[in-house]
């Protein structure tokens, strides 16, 4: 599935991204701020960032966003770690 947003121009030029970042940047604020509020989990928000746990939970860091663990994220790593 795919999404479109439309944005300001002036507004994304102020922004200190270049155009290739932008997009990738509000990838990865939007899984970030989803799971803060409780709406995604980890594997969820990490998937929508397109990213792998660690490099999630890095990016969660960095925004002060404390990861919430519990059954789901224990069942998900345990997913995760049969996996590999």
């Amino acid at each position: 599935m795919s999404v479109t947003l439309e944005f300001d121009e002036e507004v994304l030029a102020g922004l200190p991204l270049g155009p290739g970042e932008r997009e990738r940047h509000m990838q990865i604020e939007l899984a970030c701020r989803y799971y803060a509020k409780g709406w995604l989990s980890l594997g969820q928000a990490a998937r929508l960032a397109g990213l792998d746990h660690y490099a999630f939970g890095v990016e969660l860091g960095e925004r002060g966003i404390p990861r919430q663990y519990g059954l789901t994220e224990a069942q998900e790593d345990l997913a995760h770690a049969r996996c590999q």
